[in-house]
């Protein structure tokens, strides 16, 4: 048998951050990053399973607001690089 890896996200939430654990959906709060990640962390050891954290950026631009330039380029001609 296979052993799936779980996965630990830490995700940004308004007012604080989260720690989403994938294999029981349970989503758990703490007011700063560091303490999410340190929790992420102590729940990833004492699994037992193989677990793997995956973390996210506060000020990352969602999938939808990201669109591709239709000319192709990344920026337009003449804009500063």
């Amino acid at each position: 048998m296979i052993a799936m890896t779980t996965l630990f996200d830490v995700l940004p939430y308004d007012g604080g951050w989260c720690v989403k654990i994938a294999d029981t959906g349970e989503v758990l709060f703490f007011p700063a990053r560091r303490r999410a990640i340190a929790e992420a962390r102590r729940l990833a050891r004492l699994w037992p399973r193989p677990a793997r954290i995956k973390v996210h950026v506060r000020d990352a631009p969602s999938p939808q607001a990201w669109r591709q330039n239709p000319d192709g380029f990344a920026y337009p001609l003449g804009a500063p690089a």
